[in-house]
């Protein structure tokens, strides 16, 4: 009795190892292509988990009145509406963005000289938020 117990608990245990090694095999990528998925999933994943605060910019002087506003980690949308609110701004002769997989957006501004480019970009930001704010006052209005 003793030896069938024991030959039942290890054929238990070898079954389970079997069990587990398959089970292990099944979630592991089948192929490269397979695996790309399973890498671009686990990316994607990690930046929806990301929590965006704050805007990371950098501003580079091409001449003295044309600059270059580097962008980081933004979407064709947010640039289409950033440049909009650029333009409104006194003192801008011309803007216009640039957005590739393979560089950060830039947005290139060109000034008439009658204005320091800060200004013009904190104008910008200013109109953005006063957009914001009223949105955020529409939405708490509705009733649903």
């Amino acid at each position: 009795m003793a030896k069938n117990n024991l030959e039942d608990e290890l054929d238990d245990e070898l079954m389970a190892d079997k069990s587990e090694d398959i089970k292990k095999k099944s979630e592991e990528p089948s192929s490269e292509l397979d695996l790309a998925d399973t890498l671009a999933d686990q990316l994607e994943d990690e930046e929806m988990v990301k929590d965006w605060k704050y805007l990371k910019l950098s501003l580079e002087q091409e001449n003295t009145n044309n600059y270059y506003l580097h962008v980081n980690h933004q979407s064709h949308g947010f640039m289409n509406y950033l440049v909009s609110k650029v333009l409104k701004c006194n003192g801008v002769s011309f803007a216009a963005y640039k957005n590739t997989s393979l560089s950060p957006a830039n947005i290139y501004i060109r000034t008439d000289g009658t204005r320091d480019i800060k200004l013009i970009l904190k104008e910008a930001v200013k109109l953005m938020r006063t957009e914001w704010k009223g949105m955020g006052n529409a939405v708490a209005a509705m009733k649903i």
